[in-house]
């Protein structure tokens, strides 16, 4: 049952339901609090009321009970990020799959019981709940991609990791306007349960990756039926076992502490974890964007205005990200990738000058912000965001990849919850000035490291990428590969990975 054999429609479809499923809870559950703002000011003030505070809630405390509210799906992210090493290593992509499935579909239905109590210290609690799952559910996602699918539509793959995750974010702002499901917020979250529980349903006949079975259990005849299975007979599977064995390491089964100091002190490790790092650090404005645009726009239009160009916002990342799809192969992971950053960064530069302007005599500049924004979900869209957040765990081998990716999603993790935390306050403080020390400055830093170290990882396995990173391809291939133009790296039997060497 689910059997791809290889056919591409058939590892699209699959991977896009999976996907789907998997991402729903983070995608639709951040996002509608975005166009639904005013019901849920409205929620959670009269719950106060309701227990003796006639007068509700100041601006003040609500501002920061709501911050608190949205942010705290990142300190249980963060939790589900760190724990993701130990389940995908231990139980399998699969089943971490499976699991975080069902951990998605109880802490829905747990967020809806919280609208129905009136209680939002429990929708506090809940969010928790569903933002470990999803943490854990992210990162078991993109190495299930990526292992359940030949090298040649790698980059397809797992670019649906974060296109089902923009694509959930428009079905959550549609559906948090007001005239849709926005006011009636028991629906409106409780839609979210549906999803989960067709992924969990989705993931029980699934069969692990082949990677995962021949390195992690050792067990060869169950990597080849894993093979029969996702890739049937139209790829040599000796050749991909073969390939699958130089990742393999003897010593692989040690502590998940172990590796993660190792990944420290292996260079080619810690390069990956700092390219992984910086590469989502220059994203980092996109959760704020998500959850306070409506807020942003209001300054200009009316709350009705700013909730439809808000959709119309995510609306053009997710339609950017359709081509994204099929050029991501075309042209490769770096060029595509610094050239949306540039785009991206200057977006939010354009935003501050026109929402100046707009306040300073020039009022048709506001749609100077509108036309900004839609720049920005453009440009995280179509490249940006989807290579940021896989680029990771191309960049490593087998034998540490669960672990460095988590050690970049933990950081990225708390990159998201500070600077999130800290954009409210500090736009009603600031203004759109707060762009520049939250995200213009630190985008431009983490860009410029990028722009020297960011790997071409197009057609290449991983073995090749960790060679290149280690400096064993021609002197001339990091200016060949800033132009976009891989370089032909011929492999060999050689192990220069998953251990300790010479710093480059």
């Amino acid at each position: 049952m689910f059997e791809t054999n290889g056919n591409p429609v058939k590892v699209f479809v699959l991977a896009a339901c999976v996907a789907m499923t998997s991402n729903f809870n983070e995608g639709y559950s951040n996002s509608y609090p975005n166009t639904a703002v005013a019901t849920f000011k409205n929620y959670i003030n009269q719950s106060y009321i309701n227990r003796g505070n006639e007068d509700g809630l100041s601006e003040f405390a609500y501002s920061w009970i709501w911050s608190s509210i949205l942010n705290i799906w990142f300190i249980g992210y963060l939790a589900g990020t760190l724990c993701t090493p130990y389940f995908t290593d231990k139980y399998g992509r699969t089943r971490t799959l499976l699991y975080s499935n069902l951990a998605s579909f109880v802490g829905t239905l747990l967020s809806t019981s919280a609208i129905l109590l009136n209680s939002p210290e429990l929708l506090f609690v809940c969010r928790l709940i569903a933002s470990v799952s999803a943490g854990t559910a992210f990162g078991a996602l993109l190495l299930w991609l990526q292992e359940t699918t030949h090298t040649s539509f790698r980059g397809v793959t797992s670019f649906l990791s974060e296109s089902s995750f923009i694509a959930m974010n428009c079905v959550g702002m549609a559906l948090g306007i007001e005239s849709i499901l926005g006011d009636n917020l028991t629906l409106l979250i409780g839609l979210g349960s549906i999803p989960a529980f067709i992924g969990f349903l989705i993931m029980i006949p699934l069969k692990d990756t082949p990677k995962f079975l021949l390195i992690n259990k050792k067990d060869e005849a169950e990597c080849k039926k894993s093979l029969d299975y996702y890739y049937g007979n139209k790829y040599d599977q000796e050749d991909i076992l073969e390939s699958i064995m130089k990742e393999k390491d003897e010593s692989l089964i040690i502590g998940s502490w172990s590796l993660t100091k190792e990944a420290i002190i292996t260079p080619q490790l810690r390069k990956a974890y700092f390219v992984g790092s910086l590469a989502l650090q220059v994203t980092v404005g996109i959760w704020p964007v998500i959850y306070l645009s409506t807020d942003f726009l209001s300054t200009h239009f009316d709350n009705q205005t700013s909730q439809y160009f808000s959709l119309g916002f995510i609306l053009s990342c997710f339609l950017a990200n359709i081509p994204g799809i099929f050029v991501i192969e075309r042209f490769g992971r770096r060029p595509l990738y610094i050239i949306t950053a540039i785009v991206n960064i200057l977006s939010l530069v354009f935003y501050l000058i026109s929402d100046r302007l707009a306040l300073n005599g020039y009022p048709y500049m506001r749609y100077g912000c509108v036309v900004s924004l839609i720049s920005y979900g453009i440009s995280y869209g179509f490249a940006l965001g989807p290579i940021a957040f896989a680029i990771t765990s191309e960049m490593v081998p087998q034998r540490s990849r669960s672990v460095v990716q988590s050690m970049v999603f933990a950081t990225n993790t708390i990159s998201n919850c500070i600077f999130s935390e800290l954009t409210y306050p500090m736009y009603k403080w600031l203004e759109v000035w707060c762009f520049i020390p939250l995200f213009i400055i630190p985008s431009t830093i983490s860009l410029y490291y990028l722009v020297l170290h960011f790997p071409e990882t197009k057609d290449k396995e991983v073995y090749q990428i960790v060679k290149e990173m280690i400096g064993d391809i021609e002197s001339n291939s990091s200016k060949s590969e800033f132009f976009g133009i891989s370089n032909s790296i011929k492999s060999d039997d050689k192990k220069t990975y998953g251990t300790i060497i010479d710093p480059i």
